[in-house]
Protein backbone atom coordinates (compact mmCIF):
# COMPACT_ATOMS: atom_id res chain seq x y z
CA UNK A 1 0.00 0.00 0.00
CA UNK A 2 1.05 3.38 -0.79
CA UNK A 3 0.53 6.90 0.07
CA UNK A 4 -0.89 9.85 -1.74
CA UNK A 5 1.67 13.05 -2.61
CA UNK A 6 2.46 14.33 0.50
CA UNK A 7 3.82 17.39 -0.42
CA UNK A 8 0.65 18.55 -2.17
CA UNK A 9 -1.75 17.61 0.32
CA UNK A 10 -2.07 18.60 4.18
CA UNK A 11 -3.20 15.69 5.49
CA UNK A 12 -2.07 12.14 4.33
CA UNK A 13 -3.41 8.54 4.58
CA UNK A 14 -1.38 5.16 3.68
CA UNK A 15 -4.31 4.12 1.47
CA UNK A 16 -3.21 5.23 -2.10
CA UNK A 17 -0.73 2.76 -4.42
CA UNK A 18 3.20 4.03 -4.70
CA UNK A 19 4.78 5.25 -7.29
CA UNK A 20 6.28 2.99 -10.34
CA UNK A 21 9.82 2.55 -9.98
CA UNK A 22 12.01 4.40 -12.46
CA UNK A 23 13.52 2.92 -15.16
CA UNK A 24 17.48 3.51 -15.33
CA UNK A 25 20.90 3.50 -17.17
CA UNK A 26 23.66 0.84 -17.17
CA UNK A 27 25.54 0.85 -14.22
CA UNK A 28 29.13 0.73 -15.55
CA UNK A 29 32.18 -1.61 -15.72
CA UNK A 30 34.15 0.37 -12.68
CA UNK A 31 31.30 1.05 -10.30
CA UNK A 32 31.00 -2.89 -10.40
CA UNK A 33 34.49 -3.62 -9.83
CA UNK A 34 34.64 -0.89 -7.22
CA UNK A 35 31.32 -2.05 -5.90
CA UNK A 36 32.36 -5.32 -5.36
CA UNK A 37 35.63 -5.33 -3.20
CA UNK A 38 33.86 -2.88 -0.87
CA UNK A 39 31.50 -5.50 -0.64
CA UNK A 40 33.48 -8.02 0.51
CA UNK A 41 35.34 -5.75 2.85
CA UNK A 42 31.85 -4.95 4.13
CA UNK A 43 31.08 -8.62 4.29
CA UNK A 44 34.19 -8.51 6.63
CA UNK A 45 33.86 -5.81 8.70
CA UNK A 46 30.42 -7.39 9.98
CA UNK A 47 32.04 -10.75 10.43
CA UNK A 48 34.48 -9.29 13.13
CA UNK A 49 31.53 -7.22 14.82
CA UNK A 50 29.47 -9.85 15.24
CA UNK A 51 31.81 -12.38 16.25
CA UNK A 52 33.14 -9.37 19.12
CA UNK A 53 29.59 -9.02 20.26
CA UNK A 54 28.93 -13.07 20.31
CA UNK A 55 32.40 -12.95 22.36
CA UNK A 56 31.60 -10.43 24.44
CA UNK A 57 28.24 -11.89 25.39
CA UNK A 58 29.26 -15.34 25.55
CA UNK A 59 31.84 -14.28 28.18
CA UNK A 60 30.73 -11.97 29.75
CA UNK A 61 26.43 -12.60 29.51
CA UNK A 62 26.33 -8.54 29.95
CA UNK A 63 23.63 -6.88 27.69
CA UNK A 64 25.79 -3.27 29.08
CA UNK A 65 28.91 -4.26 26.91
CA UNK A 66 27.00 -4.92 24.27
CA UNK A 67 25.85 -1.09 24.64
CA UNK A 68 29.29 -0.11 25.46
CA UNK A 69 30.53 -1.74 22.06
CA UNK A 70 28.30 -0.22 19.83
CA UNK A 71 28.41 3.11 21.48
CA UNK A 72 32.42 3.33 21.22
CA UNK A 73 32.47 2.17 17.57
CA UNK A 74 30.12 5.08 16.38
CA UNK A 75 31.87 7.83 18.37
CA UNK A 76 34.90 8.21 15.89
CA UNK A 77 32.45 9.51 13.55
CA UNK A 78 31.45 12.35 15.79
CA UNK A 79 34.62 13.31 16.66
CA UNK A 80 36.34 13.35 13.23
CA UNK A 81 33.55 15.56 11.56
CA UNK A 82 35.70 18.67 11.43
CA UNK A 83 38.14 16.73 9.30
CA UNK A 84 35.53 15.47 6.66
CA UNK A 85 36.03 18.83 4.42
CA UNK A 86 39.32 16.91 2.95
CA UNK A 87 36.68 14.47 1.60
CA UNK A 88 35.94 16.89 -1.18
CA UNK A 89 39.04 18.88 -1.25
CA UNK A 90 40.78 15.11 -2.04
CA UNK A 91 39.99 12.62 -5.09
CA UNK A 92 37.53 10.44 -3.35
CA UNK A 93 39.16 7.35 -4.55
CA UNK A 94 42.69 8.27 -2.42
CA UNK A 95 40.55 9.10 0.42
CA UNK A 96 39.29 5.75 0.35
CA UNK A 97 41.96 3.95 0.28
CA UNK A 98 43.55 5.90 3.11
CA UNK A 99 40.60 5.75 5.07
CA UNK A 100 40.51 1.50 4.94
CA UNK A 101 44.09 1.08 5.64
CA UNK A 102 43.33 3.43 8.83
CA UNK A 103 40.02 1.65 9.80
CA UNK A 104 42.18 -1.88 9.20
CA UNK A 105 44.31 -0.37 12.16
CA UNK A 106 41.33 -1.40 14.87
CA UNK A 107 41.71 -4.81 13.84
CA UNK A 108 44.96 -5.26 13.42
CA UNK A 109 45.42 -3.66 17.19
CA UNK A 110 42.83 -6.30 18.36
CA UNK A 111 44.56 -9.05 16.59
CA UNK A 112 48.02 -8.26 18.39
CA UNK A 113 46.83 -8.03 21.72
CA UNK A 114 45.12 -11.94 21.29
CA UNK A 115 48.44 -13.15 20.15
CA UNK A 116 49.60 -12.19 23.31
CA UNK A 117 46.94 -13.35 25.66
CA UNK A 118 43.59 -13.41 25.98
CA UNK A 119 41.50 -9.95 25.19
CA UNK A 120 39.37 -8.43 27.53
CA UNK A 121 36.06 -6.63 26.23
CA UNK A 122 37.25 -2.90 27.09
CA UNK A 123 40.43 -3.54 24.58
CA UNK A 124 37.62 -4.64 21.83
CA UNK A 125 35.99 -1.12 22.79
CA UNK A 126 39.34 0.40 22.15
CA UNK A 127 40.02 -1.27 19.04
CA UNK A 128 36.67 -0.62 18.01
CA UNK A 129 36.87 2.86 18.49
CA UNK A 130 40.43 3.04 16.60
CA UNK A 131 39.15 1.02 13.49
CA UNK A 132 35.56 3.35 13.52
CA UNK A 133 38.12 6.66 12.87
CA UNK A 134 39.21 5.05 9.28
CA UNK A 135 35.04 4.31 8.36
CA UNK A 136 34.42 8.12 9.50
CA UNK A 137 36.24 9.27 6.31
CA UNK A 138 35.66 5.95 3.78
CA UNK A 139 31.98 5.92 4.01
CA UNK A 140 31.00 9.26 2.93
CA UNK A 141 34.26 9.08 0.63
CA UNK A 142 32.62 5.88 -1.38
CA UNK A 143 29.08 7.56 -0.93
CA UNK A 144 30.62 11.27 -2.98
CA UNK A 145 31.95 8.98 -5.70
CA UNK A 146 29.25 7.17 -6.57
CA UNK A 147 28.23 10.26 -9.18
CA UNK A 148 31.36 10.06 -10.47
CA UNK A 149 31.34 6.03 -11.66
CA UNK A 150 27.67 6.11 -12.98
CA UNK A 151 25.40 7.58 -14.93
CA UNK A 152 22.73 9.84 -13.79
CA UNK A 153 20.00 7.57 -14.39
CA UNK A 154 21.52 4.74 -12.49
CA UNK A 155 22.07 6.28 -9.40
CA UNK A 156 19.18 5.05 -7.40
CA UNK A 157 20.26 1.55 -8.99
CA UNK A 158 23.23 2.24 -7.81
CA UNK A 159 22.31 2.95 -4.46
CA UNK A 160 20.25 0.39 -4.12
CA UNK A 161 22.99 -2.42 -5.06
CA UNK A 162 25.59 -0.69 -2.78
CA UNK A 163 23.17 -1.98 0.37
CA UNK A 164 23.75 -5.62 -0.94
CA UNK A 165 27.24 -5.64 1.26
CA UNK A 166 24.79 -4.87 4.40
CA UNK A 167 22.17 -7.36 3.41
CA UNK A 168 24.80 -10.42 2.36
CA UNK A 169 27.32 -9.50 5.48
CA UNK A 170 23.62 -9.88 7.75
CA UNK A 171 23.14 -13.20 6.30
CA UNK A 172 27.01 -14.66 5.94
CA UNK A 173 28.22 -13.09 9.34
CA UNK A 174 26.75 -14.56 12.09
CA UNK A 175 26.76 -18.54 10.63
CA UNK A 176 30.37 -17.32 9.85
CA UNK A 177 31.39 -15.56 12.90
CA UNK A 178 29.48 -18.44 15.58
CA UNK A 179 31.57 -21.13 13.59
CA UNK A 180 35.11 -18.85 13.96
CA UNK A 181 34.86 -18.17 17.27
CA UNK A 182 33.62 -22.00 18.51
CA UNK A 183 36.08 -23.83 16.33
CA UNK A 184 39.59 -21.57 15.67
CA UNK A 185 38.73 -18.33 18.30
CA UNK A 186 38.53 -14.41 18.19
CA UNK A 187 42.47 -14.23 16.61
CA UNK A 188 40.78 -16.49 13.32
CA UNK A 189 37.50 -13.99 12.94
CA UNK A 190 40.48 -10.83 13.09
CA UNK A 191 42.71 -12.28 10.44
CA UNK A 192 39.19 -13.05 8.64
CA UNK A 193 38.48 -9.24 8.53
CA UNK A 194 41.91 -8.31 7.71
CA UNK A 195 42.08 -10.12 4.82
CA UNK A 196 38.66 -8.56 3.16
CA UNK A 197 39.87 -4.93 4.00
CA UNK A 198 42.95 -6.18 1.55
CA UNK A 199 40.19 -7.30 -1.34
CA UNK A 200 38.79 -3.37 -0.15
CA UNK A 201 41.83 -1.67 -0.46
CA UNK A 202 43.28 -3.64 -3.70
CA UNK A 203 40.21 -3.27 -5.64
CA UNK A 204 39.80 0.43 -5.21
CA UNK A 205 43.66 0.88 -5.73
CA UNK A 206 43.72 -1.19 -8.93
CA UNK A 207 40.23 0.48 -10.23
CA UNK A 208 41.19 3.54 -12.20
CA UNK A 209 38.78 6.86 -11.21
CA UNK A 210 38.94 10.18 -10.48
CA UNK A 211 36.37 11.80 -8.11
CA UNK A 212 37.37 14.94 -7.25
CA UNK A 213 34.63 17.57 -6.23
CA UNK A 214 33.83 20.14 -8.85
CA UNK A 215 34.36 23.84 -7.93
CA UNK A 216 31.38 25.26 -6.51
CA UNK A 217 30.32 28.83 -6.71
CA UNK A 218 29.64 30.65 -3.10
CA UNK A 219 31.60 27.41 -1.67
CA UNK A 220 34.79 27.40 0.05
CA UNK A 221 35.90 24.14 0.90
CA UNK A 222 34.98 24.14 4.72
CA UNK A 223 32.53 22.24 6.74
CA UNK A 224 30.65 25.20 7.67
CA UNK A 225 29.77 25.91 4.30
CA UNK A 226 28.03 23.00 4.05
CA UNK A 227 26.37 23.11 7.14
CA UNK A 228 25.02 26.99 5.68
CA UNK A 229 23.48 25.49 2.81
CA UNK A 230 21.31 22.70 4.70
CA UNK A 231 20.21 25.46 6.69
CA UNK A 232 19.31 27.24 3.87
CA UNK A 233 18.88 25.45 0.29
CA UNK A 234 19.16 22.50 2.17
CA UNK A 235 16.19 23.01 5.23
CA UNK A 236 14.66 20.00 3.85
CA UNK A 237 17.45 17.42 4.02
CA UNK A 238 18.39 18.92 7.55
CA UNK A 239 15.09 18.39 8.94
CA UNK A 240 14.70 14.96 7.37
CA UNK A 241 18.19 14.64 9.14
CA UNK A 242 16.90 15.44 12.58
CA UNK A 243 14.29 12.98 11.98
CA UNK A 244 17.22 10.06 10.56
CA UNK A 245 18.95 10.73 14.05
CA UNK A 246 15.57 10.22 16.21
CA UNK A 247 15.53 7.28 14.03
CA UNK A 248 18.72 5.90 14.76
CA UNK A 249 18.38 6.46 18.34
CA UNK A 250 15.20 4.24 18.18
CA UNK A 251 16.51 1.72 15.99
CA UNK A 252 19.87 1.25 18.49
CA UNK A 253 17.50 -0.23 20.96
CA UNK A 254 16.42 -2.41 18.40
CA UNK A 255 20.18 -3.42 17.70
CA UNK A 256 20.51 -4.87 21.00
CA UNK A 257 16.97 -6.22 22.06
CA UNK A 258 16.94 -8.05 18.71
CA UNK A 259 20.40 -9.94 19.53
CA UNK A 260 19.70 -10.74 23.29
CA UNK A 261 15.47 -12.41 21.87
CA UNK A 262 17.67 -13.95 19.57
CA UNK A 263 20.38 -16.08 21.88
CA UNK A 264 17.57 -16.55 24.56
CA UNK A 265 15.08 -18.22 21.99
CA UNK A 266 16.94 -19.55 19.66
CA UNK A 267 20.18 -20.31 21.62
CA UNK A 268 23.69 -19.90 20.54
CA UNK A 269 23.50 -22.57 18.29
CA UNK A 270 20.95 -20.72 16.43
CA UNK A 271 20.93 -17.56 17.63
CA UNK A 272 22.18 -16.13 13.59
CA UNK A 273 19.30 -17.93 11.94
CA UNK A 274 16.52 -14.90 12.87
CA UNK A 275 19.46 -12.28 11.23
CA UNK A 276 20.48 -14.75 8.71
CA UNK A 277 16.80 -15.30 7.02
CA UNK A 278 16.45 -11.56 7.78
CA UNK A 279 19.35 -10.68 5.75
CA UNK A 280 17.99 -13.25 2.64
CA UNK A 281 15.37 -10.89 2.48
CA UNK A 282 17.90 -7.41 2.51
CA UNK A 283 19.63 -9.18 -0.40
CA UNK A 284 16.05 -9.91 -2.11
CA UNK A 285 15.21 -6.21 -1.60
CA UNK A 286 18.81 -4.65 -2.94
CA UNK A 287 18.68 -6.63 -6.29
CA UNK A 288 15.53 -5.46 -6.65
CA UNK A 289 16.09 -2.06 -6.48
CA UNK A 290 19.40 -2.46 -7.98
CA UNK A 291 17.29 -3.89 -11.06
CA UNK A 292 14.05 -1.27 -11.14
CA UNK A 293 14.99 1.21 -9.26
CA UNK A 294 13.03 2.95 -6.39
CA UNK A 295 9.81 4.86 -6.56
CA UNK A 296 10.07 8.84 -7.89
CA UNK A 297 8.30 9.97 -4.71
CA UNK A 298 11.14 9.00 -2.43
CA UNK A 299 9.92 10.24 1.13
CA UNK A 300 6.82 8.40 0.56
CA UNK A 301 9.19 5.24 0.36
CA UNK A 302 11.10 6.11 3.29
CA UNK A 303 7.77 6.49 5.12
CA UNK A 304 6.27 3.37 4.52
CA UNK A 305 9.51 1.56 4.96
CA UNK A 306 9.80 3.53 8.46
CA UNK A 307 6.48 2.20 8.83
CA UNK A 308 7.07 -1.65 7.98
CA UNK A 309 9.79 -1.75 10.66
CA UNK A 310 7.49 -0.41 13.37
CA UNK A 311 4.85 -3.57 12.21
CA UNK A 312 8.08 -5.71 12.05
CA UNK A 313 9.13 -5.05 16.18
CA UNK A 314 5.54 -5.63 17.35
CA UNK A 315 5.53 -8.51 15.37
CA UNK A 316 9.01 -9.93 17.14
CA UNK A 317 7.68 -8.96 20.20
CA UNK A 318 4.43 -10.53 20.71
CA UNK A 319 5.44 -13.63 22.13
CA UNK A 320 8.48 -15.76 23.17
CA UNK A 321 8.66 -17.47 19.88
CA UNK A 322 11.51 -17.67 17.77
CA UNK A 323 9.14 -18.24 14.56
CA UNK A 324 7.95 -14.73 15.37
CA UNK A 325 11.34 -13.01 15.69
CA UNK A 326 12.26 -14.52 12.39
CA UNK A 327 9.33 -12.87 10.55
CA UNK A 328 10.03 -9.76 12.40
CA UNK A 329 13.71 -9.43 11.36
CA UNK A 330 12.36 -10.69 7.80
CA UNK A 331 10.46 -8.17 7.77
CA UNK A 332 12.03 -4.96 9.10
CA UNK A 333 15.48 -6.01 7.32
CA UNK A 334 13.66 -5.86 4.20
CA UNK A 335 12.76 -2.64 4.33
CA UNK A 336 16.29 -1.23 5.49
CA UNK A 337 17.64 -1.26 2.09
CA UNK A 338 14.55 0.51 0.67
CA UNK A 339 14.79 3.19 3.35
CA UNK A 340 19.25 3.91 2.46
CA UNK A 341 18.84 3.56 -1.08
CA UNK A 342 16.00 6.13 -0.94
CA UNK A 343 17.87 8.32 1.46
CA UNK A 344 21.20 8.24 -0.12
CA UNK A 345 18.99 8.75 -4.14
CA UNK A 346 17.54 11.66 -2.26
CA UNK A 347 20.73 13.27 -1.13
CA UNK A 348 22.56 12.57 -4.29
CA UNK A 349 20.09 14.31 -6.49
CA UNK A 350 19.67 17.58 -4.07
CA UNK A 351 23.12 18.29 -3.01
CA UNK A 352 25.71 20.46 -5.25
CA UNK A 353 28.77 17.98 -6.58
CA UNK A 354 30.82 19.90 -4.67
CA UNK A 355 29.75 19.32 -1.24
CA UNK A 356 28.89 16.09 -1.90
CA UNK A 357 31.67 14.49 0.75
CA UNK A 358 31.16 17.27 3.38
CA UNK A 359 27.35 17.02 2.94
CA UNK A 360 27.21 13.49 3.19
CA UNK A 361 29.87 13.26 6.52
CA UNK A 362 27.65 15.88 8.02
CA UNK A 363 24.81 13.19 7.40
CA UNK A 364 26.66 10.82 8.60
CA UNK A 365 27.69 12.78 12.00
CA UNK A 366 24.03 14.11 11.98
CA UNK A 367 21.91 10.83 11.63
CA UNK A 368 24.23 8.97 14.06
CA UNK A 369 24.53 11.82 16.52
CA UNK A 370 22.44 10.26 19.13
CA UNK A 371 23.39 6.06 18.29
CA UNK A 372 25.84 6.28 20.67
CA UNK A 373 23.66 7.39 23.29
CA UNK A 374 20.88 4.97 22.08
CA UNK A 375 23.10 2.04 22.07
CA UNK A 376 24.19 2.94 25.86
CA UNK A 377 20.71 3.52 27.21
CA UNK A 378 19.85 0.19 25.09
CA UNK A 379 21.61 -1.82 27.39
CA UNK A 380 21.36 0.21 30.69
CA UNK A 381 17.82 -0.12 30.11
CA UNK A 382 17.24 -3.55 29.11
CA UNK A 383 19.73 -4.87 31.61
CA UNK A 384 18.18 -2.52 34.61
CA UNK A 385 14.66 -1.58 34.18
CA UNK A 386 13.22 -3.68 31.46
CA UNK A 387 14.37 -6.64 32.68
CA UNK A 388 13.04 -6.61 36.08
CA UNK A 389 10.21 -5.20 34.95
CA UNK A 390 9.17 -8.32 33.30
CA UNK A 391 10.70 -10.56 35.99
CA UNK A 392 8.07 -12.62 37.67
CA UNK A 393 6.10 -10.22 40.09
CA UNK A 394 8.06 -7.03 38.49
CA UNK A 395 6.25 -4.14 37.41
CA UNK A 396 4.41 -5.03 34.21
CA UNK A 397 4.48 -8.59 34.56
CA UNK A 398 0.60 -8.59 35.27
CA UNK A 399 0.10 -6.16 32.40
CA UNK A 400 2.26 -6.54 29.52
CA UNK A 401 3.62 -9.66 30.73
CA UNK A 402 0.07 -11.71 30.01
CA UNK A 403 0.85 -10.01 25.89
CA UNK A 404 4.58 -10.47 25.38
CA UNK A 405 5.18 -12.96 28.14
CA UNK A 406 6.29 -12.77 31.88
CA UNK A 407 10.51 -13.43 32.65
CA UNK A 408 13.40 -11.48 33.14
CA UNK A 409 14.73 -12.13 29.33
CA UNK A 410 11.31 -10.90 28.18
CA UNK A 411 12.65 -7.33 28.87
CA UNK A 412 14.09 -7.18 25.30
CA UNK A 413 10.69 -7.90 23.66
CA UNK A 414 9.65 -5.11 25.91
CA UNK A 415 12.18 -3.00 24.51
CA UNK A 416 10.95 -4.00 20.94
CA UNK A 417 7.52 -2.68 21.76
CA UNK A 418 9.08 0.56 23.16
CA UNK A 419 11.14 0.74 19.46
CA UNK A 420 8.00 0.23 17.36
CA UNK A 421 6.22 3.19 19.51
CA UNK A 422 9.11 5.70 19.11
CA UNK A 423 8.83 4.78 15.47
CA UNK A 424 5.18 5.24 14.74
CA UNK A 425 5.73 9.03 16.50
CA UNK A 426 8.42 9.53 14.02
CA UNK A 427 5.98 8.88 10.92
CA UNK A 428 4.40 12.34 12.31
CA UNK A 429 7.23 14.71 10.74
CA UNK A 430 7.64 12.20 8.07
CA UNK A 431 4.19 12.79 6.91
CA UNK A 432 3.39 16.07 7.45
CA UNK A 433 6.71 18.56 8.12
CA UNK A 434 6.57 20.79 5.39
CA UNK A 435 10.12 20.75 4.91
CA UNK A 436 10.40 17.26 4.13
CA UNK A 437 7.21 16.88 2.60
CA UNK A 438 8.77 19.36 0.02
CA UNK A 439 11.45 16.59 -0.90
CA UNK A 440 8.89 14.67 -2.96
CA UNK A 441 8.56 17.72 -5.41
CA UNK A 442 10.54 16.97 -8.77
CA UNK A 443 12.40 19.66 -9.97
CA UNK A 444 12.95 21.82 -13.04
CA UNK A 445 14.58 17.49 -15.13
CA UNK A 446 12.14 15.66 -13.13
CA UNK A 447 13.55 14.16 -10.50
CA UNK A 448 16.84 16.03 -9.82
CA UNK A 449 19.39 18.58 -8.97
CA UNK A 450 21.48 16.35 -11.91
CA UNK A 451 22.17 19.56 -13.47
CA UNK A 452 24.97 19.78 -10.55
CA UNK A 453 26.07 16.56 -9.97
CA UNK A 454 26.64 15.17 -13.74
CA UNK A 455 30.64 14.71 -12.19
CA UNK A 456 31.29 11.32 -13.78
CA UNK A 457 35.12 11.87 -14.82
CA UNK A 458 36.13 8.53 -15.82
CA UNK A 459 34.96 8.53 -18.97
CA UNK A 460 31.78 6.52 -20.85
CA UNK A 461 30.24 4.01 -19.04
CA UNK A 462 30.15 0.79 -20.58
CA UNK A 463 26.73 1.34 -22.78
CA UNK A 464 27.73 -1.08 -25.09
CA UNK A 465 25.98 -3.93 -23.37
CA UNK A 466 22.49 -1.98 -22.35
CA UNK A 467 20.88 -2.87 -25.76
CA UNK A 468 17.74 -0.78 -26.49
CA UNK A 469 15.63 -3.86 -27.29
CA UNK A 470 16.79 -5.25 -23.30
CA UNK A 471 15.37 -4.42 -19.95
CA UNK A 472 17.30 -2.90 -17.51
CA UNK A 473 17.43 -6.43 -15.56
CA UNK A 474 18.98 -8.16 -18.03
CA UNK A 475 21.73 -5.36 -18.02
CA UNK A 476 22.25 -5.69 -14.94
CA UNK A 477 22.54 -9.14 -15.21
CA UNK A 478 25.39 -8.71 -18.23
CA UNK A 479 27.18 -6.20 -16.69
CA UNK A 480 27.26 -8.42 -13.54
CA UNK A 481 28.79 -11.04 -15.83
CA UNK A 482 31.34 -9.06 -16.76
CA UNK A 483 33.06 -8.72 -14.24
CA UNK A 484 33.04 -12.29 -12.62
CA UNK A 485 34.40 -13.11 -15.88
CA UNK A 486 37.24 -10.41 -15.64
Amino acid sequence: MGMPDIATTTTASLGSQPDPPQRSGPLGRTFLILWTGQTVSTIGSALSAVGIAVYVFVTTGSLAWLGVLTAVEALPVLLMSPLLSSTDRLDRRIVMIRADVLAAIGPAVALAIALTGTIQPWQLAIAGFLGGIGTAFQVPAYQAALPHLVEKPALARANGLVQLGPAAAIVLAPALATAIIAHWGITALLLADLATFAVGIGTTALTQFTAVAPVGTDDDGSSRAALNWLRTDGRGLLVLLATMACINFVMAFFNVAFFALAVDLGGVARAGLAPTLGGVAMIVASIAIGTLGIPTQRIKAFTLAIAAMAVANIVAALRPSFALLILGATIGLATMPIAAAVISTVFHERVPASMHGRVFGLRNVLSQLLSPVGSAAAGLVGAFVAAPAMAPGGALASSAGRVIGVGAERGAALLLLGVAAGLCLLLIPLIFHPAIRSLNQKTNNGSDRSDANDCRSDGPVSVSSHSPWRSDSEAAAVEVGEVLVG
